[in-house]
């Protein structure tokens, strides 16, 4: 069915003539009316959205919701047993923070998992458990969509299913303030991150989002904020929860464990999402857990079972032997020695920043790579076989089919998944930051009634 629509969207965009530098101007219009834009630039890349059918999405939220009980379950051992903090390269001020009773119990209230999905096959290569971006940007494509003759007319066709991720997200916000103060009062949410960001725009729209549903909020940087020891404050505005979107270690690097946020948090005066209890997830080097001695011993049989199928190996580099396969493996040599299969990656980073394929390295420029990552905070992912995509990319002035790597990554809101982000990229590297873009997101269900 999802073969078949896709068929017949690129077949209906080849007979259109009003596929024209009009058109593709305004839907880049539209995209700033909705400030769809990363920076200056506008997100959308495609005039088709990607179409998952229904089996594959199921396939997507089961594995999904399974990995982030799994995580929570890890969570709940980094509390019990805090010496594993350090095993995924927390500094002594995150354990501090993380080691802080946040006062509800989901460890990341929202985030999201980097997947790719091809087929019946899906794999996850990161999971983003600091209230990830991009909340609004599917919604907003598939709207901008409907300028296409051919999405409208594949949606008179189709059962098409879309996904509300800020519903959710505005859903989950209410719940664990609710869980935290004990109270169904309305809370004051103040959204946080630092000035001038590319991604300034969303914070904005989900201030008007959570306004317009009785939800007092307000964009501000961290240095906005003031704490008396009774009450976070931005200015005059009182605030009871705060959408964290700095990111914990910078926030310390920049700030330290002193600011006004974090005091406030750690004396139980503010209701913090995420807290910082989920820095020790957000770490690349939970994969290890997930794929080593620990998710042996601690997941169930199901759990397991998915991360063996949906988990690549991972293995936070150092000297010394692990498991492979069943197999003890010296684990620089190991690497070292089957370059083509691994990939390096900073543990605490974003953006798709101090990425190193092996596949595509020198043996030279591989033990570069991997001298340097035993000297800093790295881990080392079996790469993945990926696989591209056709869609119908548009310019200035024209269109074309090509090929292109593809992921979708779901968001979850308090361990459940609401629709995903859909990246698109001419790289393996899929990421906006590295200069990908987007496209919008539908789940075909059925075929409607002619």
């Amino acid at each position: 069915m999802r073969e078949q629509a896709i068929a017949e969207f690129h077949e209906l965009l080849q007979s259109d003539e009003d596929l024209t530098a009009g058109l593709f101007a305004r839907l880049r219009g539209a995209m700033r009316e909705r400030r769809l834009v990363y920076g200056g630039r506008e997100i959308g890349v495609s005039l088709r959205p990607h179409l998952l059918d229904a089996a594959q999405y199921a396939r997507l939220v089961h594995a999904s919701e399974t990995l982030a009980g799994a995580f929570e379950k890890m969570s709940e051992a980094f509390v019990a047993e805090p010496r594993l903090l350090a095993s995924v390269g927390m500094t002594e001020a995150e354990t501090r923070l993380a080691l802080v009773e946040p006062g509800y119990r989901c460890p990341s209230v929202t985030g999201r998992l980097d997947a790719f999905v091809h087929g019946d096959e899906v794999k996850f290569v990161e999971y983003n458990a600091e209230n990830p971006s991009s909340l609004h940007d599917q919604a907003g494509l598939n709207e901008v969509g409907f300028e296409v003759a051919a999405m409208r007319h594949v949606a008179r066709r189709y059962r098409l299913r879309q996904f509300d991720p800020a519903a959710a997200l505005f859903d989950a916000l209410v719940e664990t303030y609710a869980e935290w103060s004990g109270a169904r009062d309305v809370p004051n949410v103040a959204i946080v991150d630092w000035d001038g960001l590319p991604t300034a725009g969303e914070f904005e729209l989900l201030r008007e989002y959570f306004e317009a549903r009785g939800v007092p909020a307000v964009v501000c940087s961290p240095d906005g904020l003031e704490y008396d020891g009774r009450r976070l404050r931005a200015g005059d505005f009182k605030i009871d929860l705060v959408y964290k979107r700095v990111i914990i270690h910078e926030l310390l690097a920049e700030r330290g464990e002193s600011h006004a946020v974090l005091r406030a948090y750690a004396e139980g005066r503010v209701c913090l999402v995420n807290s910082p209890r989920c820095k020790p997830l957000h770490k690349k080097a939970a994969f290890e857990l997930l794929t080593g001695e620990w998710g042996g011993r601690s997941l169930t049989p199901a759990e397991r079972e998915v991360v063996r199928s949906c988990v690549p190996w991972t293995r936070r580099v150092s000297e010394r032997r692990t498991t492979r396969g069943g197999e003890s493996v010296d684990l620089v040599e190991h690497v070292r020695r089957g370059r083509a299969s691994f990939m390096l990656k900073p543990n605490d980073d974003y953006g798709g920043r101090g990425l190193v394929f092996g596949a595509r390295s020198t043996e030279a420029e591989w033990d570069a790579a991997l001298s340097h990552a035993l000297e800093a905070d790295f881990v080392v992912q079996e790469t993945l076989t990926l696989h591209t995509e056709v869609f119908p990319v548009f310019g200035e002035t024209s269109w074309a089919l090509r090929p292109m790597y593809v992921d979708t990554n779901p968001f979850l809101f308090r361990g459940r998944v609401e629709g995903a982000m859909v990246r698109l990229s001419g790289s393996p590297v899929v990421n906006v930051t590295s200069g990908g873009g987007e496209a919008g997101l539908f789940v075909v269900e059925g075929r409607l009634e002619s």
